[in-house]
């Protein structure tokens, strides 16, 4: 079923972990009809097709992406982010790469557009051997989603908006993307989020509204915080989403293990993003 999309409508992103019809009428309790389909490692993609098909089918709802994560990770610290995500951890490449493959044709048979994950920690260095593997990696990743009619979105956050240009530019594929997320340039303190925006505007089809704290010490993560309470200036970057002429979705991310909380914070993002975005010029 074909859904209408405003520009710059509310979405959620989450986790499929129940099933189907339970995730999407608590997408509906939101008065959400839009997001991101997170297909957490656990997910049998081929066992769990025909319900989500199903579900669909018989929701007026539209999902951006299906949201790859992978078996293994851990966002405990900033040495377990090292070792643990994406393609640049060690010993993890090829069963990531199958994985994604799985989650691009799952999404494909659901007529999702896109697929998105974190790499990685994108070396600054361009001639590390680290570097030319992931421009490896996200050229197989990228012809693959192409076959399906996808773009291959990478989120921000783990290395500087210039690093990531460049990385872009380097991969050469014009199905290459990114799925902006301000908080996490606070998280990992990778750069000033307005101004990674501008300079990754041209690529950017998907942004998080997730909020954050700077980390207080070395080797250490910030703090992901309820949208509105940390540090991202959200009035300004919806300003200047307007302004870049963005279509996409406010997508709201809230990683809150305490569920009565996160739907707490989740109606809180809700009513902010409403109210911020009637206040743009």
């Amino acid at each position: 079923m074909a859904v209408a999309v405003a520009p710059m409508q509310l979405g959620l992103v989450f986790w499929a972990e129940k099933d189907p019809a339970t995730h999407l009428e608590e997408l509906k309790a939101f008065g959400l009809s839009a997001g991101q389909l997170g297909v957490p490692p656990s997910m049998d993609t081929s066992a769990s097709l025909a319900a989500w098909k199903a579900a669909l089918a018989s929701h007026d709802v539209y999902f951006s992406s299906a949201v790859a994560a992978y078996e293994g990770e851990d966002y405990a610290d900033l040495e377990r982010v090292h070792q643990t995500v994406g393609f640049t951890a060690p010993g993890y490449a090829s069963a990531r790469i199958a994985r994604t493959k799985q989650v691009s044709d799952f999404g494909a048979a659901l007529g999702l557009k896109a697929v998105s994950c974190h790499i990685g920690f994108i070396p600054e260095d361009a001639s590390a051997p680290l570097y030319q593997e992931l421009i490896g990696i996200a050229r197989e990743l990228c012809d693959v989603c192409a076959a399906n009619g996808q773009n291959f979105v990478l989120e921000t956050g783990q290395e500087s908006a210039e690093t990531l240009l460049r990385f872009l530019g380097d991969v050469g594929r014009t199905n290459i993307k990114v799925n902006f997320d301000p908080a996490n340039m606070v998280l990992y303190g990778s750069g000033d989020p307005l101004e990674a925006l501008a300079l990754l505007q041209h690529y950017v089809v998907s942004v998080h509204c997730k909020d954050g704290v700077s980390p207080t010490a070395a080797g250490q993560l910030g703090k992901e915080v309820a949208l509105g309470d940390g540090e991202v200036d959200f009035p300004g970057f919806l300003e200047l989403l307007h302004e870049i002429q963005y279509t996409g979705l406010l997508t709201i991310e809230r990683e809150e293990p305490n569920v009565e909380q996160r739907t707490k914070d989740v109606e809180l993002g809700v009513l902010r993003l409403k109210q911020w975005k009637q206040a743009i010029s």
